[in-house]
């Protein structure tokens, strides 16, 4: 389903920064190939690469696009290779060792020619929901959003779901019953529509407690704050740093 390929990263989000995209381009973490398939009906060209051999079976399954299967530490290709890099979501936003996350950026850095952009995105989350994820728990005071107990509970019968959020959040009855009321009227329809498919995906699958094992158990929560602090700590010269409704996306650059 498309709706939940076109998340963080999304394709309003590459039409706004469109501009700043030059030829040729690398995608790291392309997925199902969306987003490539996006900037190549815009005339550019585009390659990619995924860590995960399922993401390469389906874009080329889906959309007929061939991705390199390789780590974003250790690209195939030669140095100033690209005008423009793309570090997608759910590369380094979802790592929490900044030697790891240093060693991908460097590499997509090594890749990208002088003068070219390196774009570095993170994955947002909406403010009505982080409001009610740090009410409940699952983003704690020491900025880790509880993946894996986010899909645990998201495949609980309504009954059973609000008992928990009761329990973890140490909420009454009509404490529990505001906070959802409250997150349904404020939260985006495509969002909702997101999460009501994958509560269902995990209420029917016969896999689900093999899908929600593979899960990350917790990942970092990033805000603007977090991020500025992070390319700081990591000695990157940040170009720009734009906050959009589903990512947020850092230009770093490469000198010249």
């Amino acid at each position: 389903m498309l709706f939940i390929e076109d998340n963080h990263l999304d394709l309003q989000t590459i039409n706004i920064i469109a501009d700043k995209i030059s030829q040729p381009v690398l995608i790291v973490g392309g997925g199902q190939g969306l987003i490539i398939d996006a900037l190549r009906k815009k005339g550019l060209h585009v390659d990619g690469v995924d860590s995960n051999s399922e993401m390469v079976r389906l874009a080329e399954q889906r959309r007929g696009i061939k991705l390199v299967h390789t780590d974003g530490s250790s690209l195939p290709f030669a140095d100033e290779s690209y005008a423009t890099t793309i570090i997608s979501t759910g590369v380094v936003d979802f790592l929490d060792d900044e030697k790891q996350i240093l060693q991908i950026i460097n590499e997509a850095r090594r890749v990208t020619k002088k003068g070219g952009s390196l774009l570095i995105t993170y994955y947002k989350v909406h403010p009505a929901a982080e409001k009610f994820f740090k009410r409940i728990g699952i983003i704690t005071e020491n900025h880790i959003m509880r993946l894996r107990r986010l899909f645990e509970l998201s495949r609980l019968a309504p009954s059973k779901f609000i008992a928990a959020i009761r329990q973890d959040g140490n909420l009454s009855l009509c404490g529990a019953i505001a906070e959802l009321l409250r997150i349904q009227w404020f939260l985006p329809k495509k969002e909702r529509l997101l999460s009501n498919t994958i509560c269902k995906i995990l209420k029917t699958a016969d896999n689900a407690d093999e899908l929600i094992g593979s899960v990350s158990e917790a990942i970092p929560h990033h805000t603007r704050e977090s991020i500025s602090t992070l390319c700081k700590k990591l000695k990157l010269s940040v170009n720009a740093l734009m906050d959009y409704e589903t990512c947020f996306v850092v230009d770093v650059g490469v000198e010249s």
